[in-house]
């Protein structure tokens, strides 16, 4: 992606065209796999403060851009790309040597019939197992 797709992106999800929104785009556009918190951190140390980090995570998940995936590690980890909600449903693979986690290509094959008066704010599915790197 060339900057003007970086700020085009971050147009059309109506946030402003900052020096740490950028370099957060640029970062989750370019890398495989979901980032926790702490490998953001390592990435950007020399663009971004760890609150500013926190609040652009937070802006960047509510417009859509990436989303959260709880792995089961107690570590939240981020990944490029809409939250898996209806119409938008994909597993992740979580790697048992390195835990590195990954976004799968396609929809998750999922039917569940939820019981009536339930609601389902999100489904995810999680594959574990052991990635090509390992």
């Amino acid at each position: 992606m060339k900057k003007e797709d970086y700020e085009q992106l971050l147009e059309e999800k109506g946030l402003k065209k900052t020096k740490v929104r950028m370099a957060l785009a640029r970062h989750f556009v370019n890398i495989e796999h979901a980032q926790s918190y702490n490998d953001l951190q390592a990435a950007l140390v020399k663009e971004v403060d760890k609150s500013t980090l926190y609040r652009n995570l937070t802006s960047f998940e509510q417009a859509g851009i990436i989303h959260r995936i709880n792995d089961l590690s107690g570590v939240a980890k981020y990944a490029f790309g809409a939250s898996p909600t209806q119409g938008n449903e994909h597993a992740h693979f979580v790697c048992e040597c390195c835990e590195t986690v990954y976004c799968m290509e396609g929809r998750a094959p999922l039917q569940i019939d939820i019981p009536k008066g339930f609601r389902t704010n999100m489904v995810q599915t999680i594959v574990r197992g052991i990635c090509a790197d390992c």
